[in-house]
């Protein structure tokens, strides 16, 4: 908190310098993460001279660090204001302006904002001059719902420090908030649902995949042997664990207990020893599970003959680093370097994705569960634990549903053969 305390003052101190100029332009601002000194991450809106802008830092600072808000969060969140102050800069509206001079927004103005909000912010950026044959680039509804319902909170929040409050006026604040949520998209699970349970992969394509990144084998798209090996086993957990993407990332060698060989996801938010500018998360909560002793075996082949020979690897303690030489030789491997190592799957297997292993695992929990003669409710117990998940959460039965149709399906066809077999007996 002494990290922000510190932009404010340097706000206030040179608030007039940019409090005199209101009309933004489309990428003139700009959103930094700045790392504080205790590994606190931050997530700060600024204008082309690098300055914070005030009230995004005020309101971020008291409703969203307040509220303790992920910095992934806050960064989404400062990106649909961003949109939002792009908004003001195409149409030459100054909300604080107009809410100091006693007017809130209209309703042809919540129109524009969100028909704005739906738009590619990157588009709109690039695009200098406007073309009616040029297809107009969308987001999806649910990043466009996010970004209204983020303007609608701050908007509210500006109208309360500007507009002069009375008790009149509280109505009318909440009916242009209410106005702007109304025109947020219709969400609907439905369509949600199909998306995610549809998301799966066949186990022929994954034990292909497997053998082609074995170590030495000649189709491996990787070259260095250290960087096969690791790549190799982190496909390996991920498949036969099912866990994030960030937990994976936040693997410390600490974690694994070789000796009782089970691993342990622990969660380490702002820690001062990770010196990556995203720092992967644990989303879930903490947990541990056994490993098979085969795929411990390998961790520890890893650590002690791959990892142990990159000295700055023994400076933070995480299990995945570089190997690649240079500056970055030996640091724990970032989000970016994991998004290329899928992309280099891809080439391998089109559909891969690294969430895609993670429905993938829950797919063959749902068969195993149903071979063992688990009873739904323990199954949704298991497989909350084992993913992270609170046992209240309905997360688990979304990642079943794909079994629980694949069953549907069958019961169908079954059924079918028995009316259309008595219709086929009675006709002889």
């Amino acid at each position: 908190m002494q990290y922000l305390a510190n932009i404010l003052r340097a706000i206030l101190v040179r608030i007039n310098i940019y409090s005199q100029s209101k009309r933004w332009f489309l990428m003139s601002l700009k959103i930094k993460r700045p790392r504080g000194i205790d590994g606190e991450r931050h997530a700060i809106l600024v204008d082309e001279t690098g300055i914070p802008l005030f009230y995004p830092t005020l309101w971020v600072t008291v409703a969203l660090r307040g509220g303790a808000r992920a910095v992934n969060t806050i960064q989404n969140a400062l990106h649909a204001i961003k949109c939002l102050y792009a908004w003001q800069a195409t149409y030459t509206i100054d909300v604080e302006q107009r809410f100091a001079g006693g007017k809130l927004l209209k309703a042809n103005e919540v129109h524009s904002l969100r028909d704005f909000l739906q738009d590619s912010l990157k588009q709109k950026a690039n695009q200098k001059v406007v073309s009616i044959k040029r297809k107009r680039k969308t987001v999806d509804k649910s990043t466009q719902y996010a970004r209204m319902t983020v303007a609608a909170e701050y908007l509210e929040f500006l109208a309360r420090r500007f507009y002069p409050l009375s008790e009149e006026a509280e109505k009318q604040i909440s009916a242009m908030v209410a106005q702007i949520k109304a025109n947020r998209p219709i969400q609907t699970s439905k369509t949600a649902s199909r998306e995610r349970d549809e998301k799966h992969l066949e186990d022929s394509a994954l034990d292909a995949l497997e053998e082609k990144l074995r170590p030495g084998v000649e189709e491996n798209p990787f070259t260095d042997h250290s960087v096969q090996f690791r790549n190799a086993l982190i496909f390996i957990i991920l498949r036969v664990t099912g866990i994030r993407r960030g937990e994976l990332l936040n693997l410390k060698v600490e974690d694994i207990n070789f000796s009782a060989n089970y691993l342990r996801i622990v969660r380490r938010p702002d820690s001062p020893n990770d010196q990556r500018r995203y720092q992967p998360v644990v989303k879930t909560r903490e947990r541990q599970f056994p490993l098979d002793p085969e795929l411990v075996n390998r961790i520890y082949e890893y650590v002690t003959q791959h990892r142990s020979k990159l000295s700055a690897a023994k400076q933070h303690g995480y299990l995945f680093v570089t190997h690649k030489e240079g500056s970055h030789q030996g640091a724990p491997i970032s989000n970016s370097t994991f998004s290329k190592f899928i992309e280099a799957l891809k080439g391998i297997v089109s559909t891969i994705h690294a969430h895609k292993l993670r429905h993938h695992w829950n797919y063959s929990f749902s068969n195993l569960s149903t071979a063992k003669g688990l009873s739904p409710e323990r199954e949704e117990k298991l497989r909350s634990y084992l993913m992270g998940w609170e046992q209240t959460s309905n997360t688990a039965a979304i990642y079943n549903r794909r079994h629980i149709k694949k069953e549907a399906a069958e019961s169908m066809l079954e059924l079918q053969h028995k009316i259309l077999g008595k219709k086929i007996e009675k006709n002889k």
